[in-house]
This record gives structure tokens, C-alpha cells and sequence, in this order.
């Protein structure tokens, strides 16, 4: 069960070192750099972010995230946005779960972006995803919230529709004993934020932007999650993908810091190839999914 922590919550807990990355999980409104006259820091503090606790592992807000990373510069938000085309026709519960996490890590972004038509998009997606999940009478108010919010162009009411609806699905897999369901739902807001946050940076490196994504624990998290899971979706091709991604990032992001621009670049191609996996799969010309 995951537990809410708010604000100066330590990044170190039981000598876990936790997660910085922009991770659709638990968005509350707020900016970190919000009062009058705060402006860009020299650094980072990553002593002081809000976030979740899962397992060990701090999940921070990604209001938070993209608040600083909006004072080191001025992000492209409307070009990040990157809605799939379709979220498939699979069946398949995992892949749903990682595709859900994704469109509300989607959602985030568009409200970065200001963006109330994508948003509207992403609402009518996440309610459908949910559907195939059986969760569509959970989610069906959120998204309906989430839609007119954007309509109106309300952002905090959109963002707190977003975590609620996360938080909905979340729940109602726990209480179904779906707890690896709901832990392939935070995986798959990460892995859309960690590409949005490395893509970003790409553009514009700076040494204190790069250790944004200094999150060795959260990544072995998720491996040893998605190591441990049962079932036939352990030994699906997109698991194994994933799985191999992880890898890949783990061996580039250690303890030992020090995140090069070299290293922003492999962790962003990283990144994209496992959510082309699962989010944004292309059509062949048979019609048949593929990548």
C-alpha cells in the first residue's frame, strides 16, 4: 500500500537513494518556486520535494519536478505533448495498467502546456483505457471532471482530477489484490515523464537539470518489481523490453552520481524505446500492431 507524503519529506530513507524524475503519480497543485520574488536557484535542492512513498522508494510530485525545471529555463511544454494515435486493441491487463499510467503522466504535461483541447483528448483516452481495465465506472466522473476543467481552463482543478483518478484506479486494484497491476500503473507515468524530462534537457544541458534523473533506487525498484511479477504478463515481449531497459538504466545511474549530457541523450533513447513498446505503437501497413 502506498502512502502520501507531502512537503520536506528527506530524499534518503533507510539508505535508499529515491527518485527526482517528473513521475505521474501524485499531482497536487503548487509550484515548489511559487511565492513572489523566488527565483531560479543556483542548484537544486532536492532535500524538500513532496511525494509518495512506495515500498522504500520516494516518488516525487511531478508539479514539483516540472516547477524547477520551468525556473532553469523555459521548456518546450506544447512540443512534449505526444499523444499516441491509438492505445491499441490489447486485452492485455498489464499493458493496459502501463498505458494508463502513461496518459495521465500525458495529462501532466498538457497541463504544463496550458493545452485544454489535448487535454479534453486525454480525459476521453483515460476513460476509455479504463473501461478495458473494468474500472470505467471508478474513472468515469474523473474524466468527465477532467474534461470540462480543461474546457473552462481551470489547470489546478485539472491536476487534481488527474491524481484523483490515478489514485481511484490505484486504490481499487489494491482492493482487488491487483497490487502488481497498480504498481505497472506508477511504472508507466514514469517512464512517459522520465522521457519528457531527458527530452527536455537534451535541449538545453545543464549539470543541475541532469540530476533531476539521479534516481538509482526507484529504478531498481521497478526492475526487481517487474522481476518478481507472476503470471503469463512476466515472460510477454513488452515485459521483457521493459525489463531489459531497466537494466540499461540502472547500469548508467548509480550511487555514485554524476549524470553526463552523453547520458541524458542514451537514457532519453532509452526511455522512448520501452514506452514504444507498449504506448506509442505504430501500425504496419497490414495493419498488424508493431513498432
Amino acid at each position: 500500500m502506498m502512502k502520501r507524503f507531502f512537503h520536506s519529506f528527506p530524499f534518503q530513507r533507510e539508505g535508499v537513494a529515491v527518485a527526482v524524475a517528473a513521475i505521474a503519480i501524485a499531482m497536487v497543485g503548487g509550484s515548489l518556486f511559487a511565492q513572489e520574488g523566488v527565483g531560479a536557484p543556483e542548484r537544486i535542492d532536492l532535500s524538500n520535494f513532496p511525494g509518495e512513498i512506495v515500498d522504500k522508494v520516494v516518488v516525487p510530485i511531478p508539479a514539483e519536478i516540472f516547477a524547477v525545471l520551468g525556473k532553469l529555463d523555459e521548456p518546450n511544454w506544447t512540443g512534449a505533448i505526444s499523444i499516441p494515435e491509438s492505445t491499441g486493441d490489447t486485452t492485455e491487463r498489464a499493458i493496459l495498467a502501463l498505458t494508463f499510467g502513461s496518459l495521465v503522466g500525458e495529462g501532466f504535461i498538457a497541463v504544463q502546456a496550458k493545452s485544454g483541447e489535448e487535454i479534453q483528448k486525454i480525459g476521453r483516452e483515460v476513460l476509455s483505457v479504463s473501461e478495458s481495465l473494468g474500472l470505467a465506472n471508478a474513472v468515469r466522473p474523473h474524466s468527465l471532471a477532467i474534461i470540462e476543467a480543461a474546457g473552462s481552463r481551470d489547470w489546478e482543478r485539472v491536476r487534481e482530477e488527474l491524481d484523483s483518478t490515478q489514485q481511484t484506479v490505484r486504490m481499487t486494484m489494491e482492493k482487488l489484490r491487483d497490487d502488481e497491476l497498480s504498481e505497472l500503473v506508477s511504472l508507466g507515468g514514469w517512464l512517459r515523464g522520465t522521457n519528457v524530462v531527458t527530452t527536455l534537457i537534451r535541449e538545453a544541458f545543464r549539470e543541475d537539470k541532469a540530476e533531476l534523473l539521479n534516481q538509482p533506487g526507484l529504478i531498481t525498484y521497478f526492475r526487481e518489481m517487474l522481476g518478481s511479477m507472476k503470471g503469463p504478463s512476466k515472460s510477454s515481449p513488452q515485459i521483457r523490453t521493459i525489463l531489459t531497459g531497466l537494466a540499461r538504466m540502472e547500469a548508467i545511474i548509480t550511487d555514485k552520481g554524476g549524470i553526463s549530457e552523453e547520458d541524458i541523450k542514451e537514457l532519453s533513447e532509452i526511455s522512448l524505446s520501452m514506452l514504444e513498446e507498449y504506448y506509442f505503437v505504430t501500425k504496419s501497413p497490414e495493419g498488424k500492431t508493431g513498432n
